[in-house]
């Protein structure tokens, strides 16, 4: 692979043209969380006239950060989504638009489990987050797959648009209607 490709695949680059959807991981201000409560303790100490206990506050202000540091950088990887006009990006996984046969529907309250619910997880991930929806989508292969976010109803419309548009609003671009 040429350099030029290696560097538009690795994740955290942004892909270039519009981002039709987007949603990153957790805020890099997390990492800052355990600092502030230990600064708290700190304060509350003093202000209580306690012993303050320095060097047990920094450690754990530090160590805390550095755990933090490590779960947001890897939330920023492989919770990433992104979708410009001519591809989807779950993680570090890329798929292009030309793939996509059909954004398939979501299933209605009380259905039964359509078969795209239990097929691959787009990324590295094996299921979809907590707190994550699936949309199914059907591969020009004719396998289905799984792409998700926080919300999934928006990722469903903006991969319906996205599709359609990809192929000329005509054919197989479309929302299956089954």
């Amino acid at each position: 692979m040429p350099a030029s490709d290696a560097a538009a695949t690795r994740p955290g680059i942004e892909p270039e043209g519009p981002i039709l959807y987007a949603e990153d991981g957790w805020s890099w201000a997390w990492f800052l969380a355990a600092p502030v409560f230990c600064a708290a303790a700190a304060a509350f100490e003093l202000i209580t006239g306690a012993p303050v206990h320095w060097m047990m506050l920094t450690v754990c202000a530090v160590a805390s950060a550095l755990c933090h540091g490590v779960m947001i950088a890897a939330t920023r990887v492989h919770g990433r989504v992104r979708l410009t006009p001519e591809v989807y990006i779950q993680g570090t996984e890329e798929l292009g638009l030309d793939r996509i046969d059909a954004v398939l529907p979501l299933p209605a309250a009380g259905a039964p489990e359509a078969s795209w619910e239990t097929a691959r997880t787009l990324g590295e991930l094996r299921e979809v987050p907590r707190r994550r929806g699936a949309v199914g989508l059907r591969l020009d292969s004719g396998a289905e797959v799984r792409a998700w976010a926080r919300d999934r109803a928006a990722l469903h419309a903006a991969l319906s648009g996205a599709v359609a548009a990809a192929e000329g609003g005509a054919g197989r671009g479309g929302s299956d209607p089954a």
